[in-house]
């Protein structure tokens, strides 16, 4: 366990947020600047987390024999002394069952999670879905294979023909993944939008640009979530927004949810939903001047925001190792995020460093954030990559 450098006391007088997951540093930024009391389970070390948050616990410190955060059990028996008004599930817990989560209820969180059901659901509700197909059906090359559950599109392969599938299938099965999904390949431009929902009503509150396998990032993968500009200026803002609330009123949605599209020739299709918050969290609250923690938890309550305006564009860019890194120096700069810290290894494909860049046009706002990614490269080129100072 760790506590923040800021020194609160934690006297009881504001309320308290946990937040579990294995990404949290964005959630409990914003729930701090939202002027709660902030503890966390987390996974990463970045310095940047544990300056927001109050309380920092590490699932691996508080049980030696667990290796993954997967072992719900243990995380709830960690949770289960803790004092805290509102629990946040973010990536990899979402269906983590305990008292006074705010969010989806983990039974839908699953549901949404699982590619293969949501596909079926959404289509059977009129959708626009990319097809999938079984090992016997006639597969139209190239496919993307990916597994059924996950995100970041980390592990997602695009297949050109039935021997490479046989040996990505393979590859998947040695690494542990034995359900998976062949999709569709749809072209276009990858976009998302944000939709906050009570349930019952909601609203689509940002479209964004998903930047996507970006090799001058250092990207070694070709379908890498490297980051998010918003807005996404398109001619399909305004069906995106529409198509993006009343799924999320079909499906039941609680709170903050995410709606991942491909812009092909033929209009938007929905390639999937992330039940939780967004890594579009900091381009969309420095583009529209909102909260999201806070919004969510007020739409958990009923109470949802109107639709804000956008303020500026806002891109986070997210900077990758090309080769195992040891970080021998931090940074403070406030348009970094994630900063790793002294003595962290990073493992090559692995994200180092994200930076934000803001402007008054979609250009403007990525080269400033390709201006601070560029600054760190221009430092770590030597063997153990030290960040800038």
């Amino acid at each position: 366990m760790r506590k923040s450098a800021n020194g609160h006391d934690g006297d009881g007088k504001l309320q308290r947020v946990l937040v579990i997951g294995y990404n949290t540093r964005h959630i409990i930024c914003s729930a701090k600047r939202a002027g709660y009391y902030v503890e966390s389970v987390s996974h990463y070390e970045d310095a940047d987390l544990l300056k927001c948050g109050d309380v920092t616990r590490f699932i691996r410190d508080e049980f030696a024999g667990v290796i993954t955060d997967g072992e719900y059990a243990d995380v709830k028996r960690l949770v289960r002394g803790l004092d805290y008004d509102y629990a946040i599930l973010a990536a990899g817990f979402e269906t983590l069952g305990i008292p006074r989560a705010v969010g989806n209820p983990p039974a839908l969180a699953d549901f949404v999670n699982d590619k293969h059901k949501l596909r079926g659901a959404l289509e059977s509700l009129g959708y626009p879905v990319p097809r999938h197909f079984g090992l016997d059906d006639h597969i139209p090359f190239p496919v993307i294979l990916k597994p059924s559950h996950g995100a970041g599109g980390f592990k997602n392969v695009l297949v050109k023909d039935s021997e490479h599938l046989e040996r990505a299938i393979a590859n998947y099965q040695e690494n542990g993944v034995d359900q998976f999904v062949i999709e569709e390949y749809v072209q276009g431009t990858d976009a998302s939008t944000s939709v906050l929902s009570t349930g019952e009503h909601a609203t689509t509150i940002a479209v964004n640009e998903q930047l996507i396998g970006l090799k001058e990032l250092g990207a070694l993968r070709r379908f890498s979530f490297c980051g998010s500009l918003t807005p996404l200026r398109t001619s399909y803002a305004h069906e995106l927004s529409q198509l993006s609330s009343s799924v999320a009123v079909d499906l039941g949605l609680v709170g903050t949810n995410g709606l991942d599209f491909i812009l092909g020739r033929n209009g938007p299709v929905i390639i999937e939903i992330n039940p939780r918050f967004q890594g579009t969290l900091d381009t969309i609250e420095a583009s529209l001047d909102i909260n999201l923690v806070d919004a969510h938890i007020r739409c958990c309550q009923g109470e949802l925001m109107p639709p804000p305006l956008y303020r500026r564009f806002a891109c986070r860019m997210i900077s990758f190792a090309q080769h195992d890194v040891v970080v021998t120096q931090t940074c403070a700069h406030p348009n970094y995020m994630d900063v790793p810290r002294k003595g962290t290894h990073i493992e090559r494909a692995k994200p180092i460093i994200s930076a934000l860049g803001c402007g008054k046009s979609r250009d403007l706002a990525f080269s400033n954030a390709m201006r601070y990614i560029r600054a760190t490269k221009s430092i770590y080129s030597n063997e153990q990559f030290p960040l800038m100072q």
